[in-house]
């Protein structure tokens, strides 16, 4: 480059010199002007050859591919410096996208519904599961979204509840900070449908104990009040006797029905299991249940063969009682009730039908709830705690059974419970599962 330079000073030098020795020796006017505008053209060529031989090295050097370098030593520490900064911005672009992938592969990983928005509250992003969550919709038409983003943005952390399309949503929203100064809105949104819907059997529950409850309670209370003072005769005593009696019997087996409802749900029941033949449980619940059946005129039939299952035989005989129990409460004079034990499909069951008052359809999927009566005038005369069918449903659950109900009016209903096929489960035990 210093040669380069030299050169160019050199030859200015020889154009200046050459004009001062034009106008030394005399040159007129016209041959004077001639000389010194072709050394002025000579020197514009030198110069402008010069300029690009100087800038061409430095135009050619890359930073970014390894192996160059400048022709000039005195830029050398210069280019140093750019190479170094170009390959931190290049570390730097490399942690940007990689924590950008990591942020996207754990959003895009998650259950819960991420949105993110600006100021203005346009969406700047959200990962799959908001979208789920929306759809087609733009957040912003709920009112309870757009009511969370607001405060967000207003600098408050507030939480709400949504409802959309048969769920439910806790929407969590956030106020983004950068610099002390609000610029946007992180929102996230979780399905708590089952969470309600626990909650809410759990209220539902409470209520319906409560009633079950207090209406023998008070029963009891009010007659053993009037015999305390001495407001019974004689001969009525033995009658409000019976009604404390079976009031008694009312609370004890709705107590019982709640506790072992209890131990179902929470699986804490620790009773071995053994070989239960569903036909010989059958036959012992109908001799049971045959004076209390012959008393409305019901006729108990017990059809099928020895069916084994494997599973907790106090559990099986509570099962099958309850839905024994109910064919008769809810039959009508004269009618049947039929228990049935066969292995069906390689799979033990057990079915119990009656000619009864049946379901209507759109009670059938509900009638499994604790507590939920169909017609309660009817239930509430004939008794029950409401909760038999509940333990069917959660005693199949720790059997891994399933339970299946077809139910007419005005004809009858067949439940049936179908037991795991106990060769698979041999398996499953042999290969340790």
């Amino acid at each position: 480059m210093r040669t380069k330079i030299f050169w160019s000073i050199l030859t200015v030098a020889v154009l200046g010199l050459a004009l001062a020795l034009g106008a030394w020796f005399g040159l007129n006017t016209a041959a004077f002007i001639a000389l010194a505008c072709a050394f002025a053209a000579l020197s514009v060529l030198f110069a402008n050859a010069a300029a690009r031989g100087i800038v061409k090295p430095l135009r050619d050097f890359d930073p970014e591919k390894s192996g160059t370098s400048p022709q000039y030593r005195e830029i050398t520490p210069l280019m140093g410096r750019l190479t170094r900064q170009n390959q931190l911005i290049d570390l730097q672009m490399a942690d940007l996208k990689r924590s950008q992938e990591e942020f996207k592969v754990i959003t895009d990983s998650m259950a819960e519904g991420f949105v993110l928005l600006d100021t203005d509250m346009k969406l700047l992003s959200y990962n799959p599961a908001a979208r789920r969550l929306m759809g087609e919709e733009d957040p912003m038409s709920s009112e309870t979204f757009r009511k969370a983003a607001q405060k967000a943005l207003a600098g408050q952390h507030n939480e709400l509840n949504m409802e959309l399309e048969g769920h439910v949503y806790q929407i969590l929203a956030s106020p983004v900070e950068t610099g002390g100064r609000i610029t946007g809105a992180v929102i996230v949104s979780l399905d708590i449908t089952e969470k309600a819907r626990r909650e809410a059997m759990r209220h539902d529950f409470s209520s319906n104990v409560s009633h079950e409850l207090r209406t023998p309670l008070t029963s009891i209370y009010g007659i053993s009040e009037l015999m305390m003072n001495d407001m019974v005769k004689p001969g009525d005593v033995k009658g409000f006797a019976k009604n404390i009696h079976d009031e008694s019997g009312r609370l004890i087996a709705l107590i019982n029905d709640i506790i072992k409802l209890s131990e179902l749900d929470e699986g804490v029941l620790e009773l071995e299991r053994s070989d239960v033949d569903l036909y010989a449980v059958a036959g012992s619940v109908a001799e049971r249940l045959r004076p209390v059946a012959a008393a409305r005129g019901v006729e108990f039939a017990v059809t099928g063969g020895p069916t084994l299952v494997y599973g907790i035989p106090s559990v099986i005989d509570e099962m099958v009682y309850n839905l024994c129990d109910n064919a008769v409460k809810y039959n009508v004079e004269n009618g049947r009730v039929l228990i049935s034990a066969a292995t069906i499909g390689g799979r033990p069951a057990i079915s119990v039908s009656d000619t009864g008052i049946g379901i209507p359809r759109e009670h059938i999927d509900r009638v499994f709830e604790r507590f939920y009566r169909v017609d309660k005038s009817h239930s509430k005369a004939i008794g029950g705690t409401g909760l038999g069918l509940s333990i069917v449903k959660h005693g199949a659950a720790v059997h891994g059974a399933e339970v299946n109900m077809k139910s007419n009016p005005g004809r009858g209903t067949v439940v049936t419970i179908t037991f795991p096929d106990p060769r698979a489960e041999a398996e499953q035990t042999d290969r340790g599962e």
